[in-house]
């Protein structure tokens, strides 16, 4: 059997069941965003006194995040894992969690940095700062982030501003120039990103971004090219092409990822994930997917 029956049967055998209510309890913890030490829906850490004030039992678990999470490394290399993904890192790094992904921690000896957490009222709460440049530059980055020696020095010194402000003892929290502080670094780490930048102003990006809003609302309900082609009002051709362009993927391979993805995020946490999928006569399919 082929990688394409394989996958077919394993949508069939899935289709209907693994959605409905009895199958969706989250086995992972989602987390929300808090701040102990400021009313504030921004801060930024020292890592290692992160490290030093959270159980590392806790840390080393998979959570959903409710929030942005940005850790920048300055000494040391490592291990961390975005969407059960093991990402390695390395001084100048930076590891990008997106709200709703899943990511653990790997504690290493003599990793140094800054853990940066963002939620999203921080974007129109403040006067001034311009949310869309954060979100925009969300969009594109994933996983762990890689810089020259250059532009690393220039990110340690932005980052470096950010942590001194952010723990300025003053009468009055100056949320506004950490706000402006921040975006002058997220701006300097979009100049910075060896990215196909004609590729994110094309509209097949346009197409794609739309596409990949309505597979994270639907992919639950379905999994056909058709349904989304319909929604979007395009052809299931032009459809195909802005996922291969920005994605290199058919938009029916991104669908399949989709679904694939979120059952792998709910395997780890189940001492018994065959349970969990009962109703599925043919385990060994799964597995050959997965």
């Amino acid at each position: 059997m082929n990688l394409k029956e394989v996958v077919q049967e394993v949508e069939e055998q899935i289709a209907g069941l693994w959605y409905n209510d009895a199958y969706m309890t989250d086995m992972i913890n989602r987390i929300d965003y808090r701040n102990s030490e400021r009313d504030s829906d921004f801060e930024i850490l020292d890592l290692q006194r992160f490290f030093a004030t959270r159980p590392h039992a806790l840390l080393q678990k998979d959570v959903r995040m409710n929030f942005w999470a940005i850790l920048y490394i300055t000494e040391g290399h490592g291990f961390h894992f975005v969407d059960l993904i093991r990402f390695p890192y390395k001084k100048g790094d930076i590891v990008f969690i997106q709200k709703n992904q899943i990511h653990r921690f790997e504690i290493a000896d003599g990793v140094k940095g800054y853990i940066v957490h963002i939620n999203e009222p921080f974007f129109y709460r403040i006067k001034g700062f311009n949310g869309e440049v954060f979100l925009d530059f969300a969009d594109k980055a994933s996983g762990v982030l890689s810089f020259d020696s250059s532009a690393d020095s220039t990110n340690r010194t932005l980052i470096n501003l950010l942590h001194k402000e952010y723990n300025c003892i003053t009468e009055k929290f100056n949320i506004e120039l950490i706000a402006s502080l921040f975006e002058s670094f997220i701006l300097a780490l979009k100049s910075q990103l060896s990215m196909e930048e004609k590729i994110f102003q094309s509209k097949d990006y346009e197409n794609f971004k739309f596409f990949r809003q309505l597979v994270e609302e639907n992919y639950s309900r379905t999994k056909s090219v058709e349904d989304y082609s319909c929604m979007m009002n395009l052809s299931r051709k032009t459809v195909n092409q802005a996922s291969r362009n920005v994605a290199g993927l058919s938009a029916k391979q991104f669908i399949i990822n989709r679904v694939l993805l979120e059952i792998k995020r709910y395997l780890p946490s189940n001492s018994d994930p065959y349970i969990r999928i009962s109703a599925i006569p043919q385990h060994s399919l799964m597995i050959k997917v997965l």
